[in-house]
């Protein structure tokens, strides 16, 4: 066995990221399939996609790449951060954006680009960096599983009241009309 093939216990924060992962494709794989027609369909699975990846990337930013930071090169860990970032920027254009609009396509397929790069430099690079260092996996997917009940506690939770001067989940349109926005059921 190769340093790099360690074991992953099952249990550990490495097994726990690699099915987030497996999830993620599954999701863009079943959006790649469905028909244009199934616009309701299309909505649902690209909000639960970007409540999925949102979760993921706050439980690797809070746990996983901490434990990395003594163990790999800073640079790797902050263009891991840039990657989120991105990612969080295409998520907040797919949130205004509805299945019929001209660049909601062209976005998913962006974010689906951006995801499976940002994957491939995890499980190649970082995850097998974190199993070489030693550090206790188990410990880190038993917070890593805390941390994602409390979020996912958070994200079931109805939205605070907004003050604003329109009612909330309307935007205006490219012609000053008012449109619904596209809401996410928590």
């Amino acid at each position: 066995m190769h340093s790099t093939d360690l074991p992953e216990p099952p249990d550990g924060i490495i097994a726990q990221l690699r099915a987030d992962h497996a999830r993620v494709r599954a999701m863009l794989h079943e959006f790649a399939m469905l028909d244009g027609e199934e616009v309701e369909r299309r909505e649902r699975l690209v909000d639960d996609l970007c409540d999925e990846l949102s979760l993921h990337a706050t439980l690797e930013e809070e746990l996983f790449y901490p434990a990395l930071r003594a163990v790999v090169d800073d640079s790797l860990l902050d263009n891991a951060e840039l990657e989120h970032d991105s990612a969080r920027e295409l998520i907040l254009q797919l949130e205004t954006l509805f299945p019929e609009d001209d660049f909601f396509n062209a976005t998913v397929a962006v974010l689906a680009e951006e995801v499976a790069h940002h994957v491939a430099h995890e499980e190649t690079v970082l995850f097998p960096a974190l199993a070489r260092a030693g550090v206790d996996q188990v410990a880190l997917g038993q917070r890593l599983r805390a941390r994602r009940l409390q979020l996912e506690l958070d994200l079931a939770s109805p939205p605070p009241a907004i003050d604003g001067t329109e009612p909330r989940g309307l935007l205006r349109g490219s012609l000053g009309q008012l449109r619904e926005r596209r809401a996410r059921p928590r």
